[in-house]
Order: structure tokens, then sequence, then C-alpha cells
């Protein structure tokens, strides 16, 4: 296989259970949009379902159990893709936790575990790929949320590592020109995030009923759809594409974008 039709390797965080096993799954299958790729696929745990996936496509995809918030594990990662196919061409950072607690009973081991999950691991997991990144004029993708724009009361932390993390992916695509950065909203998909949610006794009752109305509504996004884009993003996303309804790119710039923005209707699921 020569090099214009080599597949591509990406690495997932978080590639155990909702999106992440999802942009996993549309990775190694392919669709009518994303070429079918190989995956290394950082995560605590590994589930059935992730187990099964390795058994299916023993040749595209390596299972690295671990921590995203231990530099060695990410090392792990990364040297397994090298050590497999020699290569890698995209980041999709999906890794992340939300630890409910109202500012007021906010404490700094708290906050700055929820900092480390959400942000400091990627721009570590960032740093070790950035040399074959560079290589291969590659890509890195932020699973990001709503909340870094938002107020969502007993979100403080994960508020503020949202936030942080996309402004991370802006300086990242000013410094690396040589990459393309993609920030997405997801949407509110119907993840065990969202169940930790409405389970929480943290957060207002107004604050929320519009979680618990989405899920008894059945409106919550199955977890395919954003993870279908953002497969995508990793690996057709460049510089210079998708581009926005102003003639910009997300890419180049590290622009905020959701995953359902008319940019990236052509990567939505057929």
């Amino acid at each position: 296989m020569d090099a214009a039709t080599e597949k591509k390797c990406v690495l997932v965080t978080g590639g155990s259970r909702g999106i992440g096993l999802e942009i996993v799954r549309c990775l190694l299958t392919g669709t009518e949009v994303i070429p079918p790729s190989r995956v290394v696929s950082l995560s605590r745990s590994v589930p059935a379902e992730l187990e099964t996936l390795a058994q299916e496509y023993p040749s595209d995809l390596v299972v690295v159990q671990g921590d995203v918030t231990e530099e060695t594990d990410a090392e792990k990662a990364r040297d397994a893709a090298l050590k497999r196919w020699g290569r890698i061409d995209a980041l999709v950072l999906n890794a992340g936790i939300a630890e409910l607690a109202p500012c007021a009973d906010l404490t700094a081991e708290r906050f700055l575990h929820v900092l480390n999950v959400n942000t400091v691991s990627l721009a570590v997991t960032v740093r070790l790929c950035l040399p074959e990144l560079r290589k291969q004029h590659g890509t890195v993708v932020f699973v990001s949320s709503g909340a870094a724009v938002g107020n969502y009361a007993a979100w403080p932390s994960y508020n503020a590592s949202k936030a942080a993390m996309n402004a991370y992916a802006r300086t990242l695509a000013n410094e690396e020109r040589d990459i393309a950065c993609f920030s997405v909203r997801p949407g509110v998909v119907d993840t065990d995030m969202q169940a930790q949610i409405r389970a929480s006794e943290q957060m207002p009752a107004e604050a929320k009923a519009k979680f618990l109305a989405l899920y008894k509504e059945g409106k919550l996004l199955p977890a395919r759809k954003p993870a279908h884009v953002l497969a995508a993003l990793a690996v057709r996303g460049s510089r210079t594409s998708p581009q926005l309804d102003t003639g910009s790119c997300p890419g180049a710039d590290g622009t905020f974008v959701s995953w359902d923005d008319a940019a990236s209707a052509t990567l939505q699921a057929p």
C-alpha cells in the first residue's frame, strides 16, 4: 500500500463508551464520508463493546488501557501507534468528566482533578504527538461542550475546563500552521454523563429541568450523530476545509463550532 492510499492512524482518548466509542467505530468501519482508518484507543476501561471491536478489527485497532492524566499512559498510546503503523495522522481528544459541585463547595482538589482530566491531559497528549502530527500535516479534534460558553449552576469546574480547552485549541492553531485544530460542541447527547446530570443532587431544580425534559421527550442526540462528524473531521478536516459561511476555516484558527453547523453538513452521517 503506497503513501497515498495507506489508511490514516487516529489516536482517540476516552474511546470506551458514549461518543468516544462511536468515534472509534466510525473510523474503523468507515462510511460513505469516512475512509476506513486505524485507531489507537486510550481509555481507563475496556468494556465488552470495545473488546468486540478489537476482535473484529485486529489489524486496525489497538486498545491501550490507561489514565489520560498519566503521561506514561499517553506515551504508551503514542508508541503503540508508531510501533504498529509508523504514523499518527490525527488526535480526537474526547476523554472528559463532569464532577458537579457549586462554587461554594468546590475545593481546590476537586477543581484541579477536573482540569487535569479535561484540559491538562489533552495538552500533554498533543505535546507528545506533535512531531508526528507535523510530519503528516495532521489534525487535532477537541471534543468541547456548550458549557465552554455557559454558566450552568453546579458546573464551575466543567465550564472552566471546556473554556480552557477552547482557548488552548485556538492557541495551538495559531502556533502550529501545519496542522488543523477543531474545537467542537457535540450537543446534548444520550450518554452516561447525561444520566449523571439527571441524577445529581447538586444542580438547582430549575437548571436540571432542561435536561430532564430532553430525556423524557426523547430529544437527546444518539452518540453516533456527533461522533460521525468528529471522526470525519479527524480524517478529512484540514486548515482549508470545511469552511464557514463567513469564508473562514475553523481548522485554521481553532474556532469553536457546533457538530451540526452548516459547514459540517457534508460530514454528517448518511
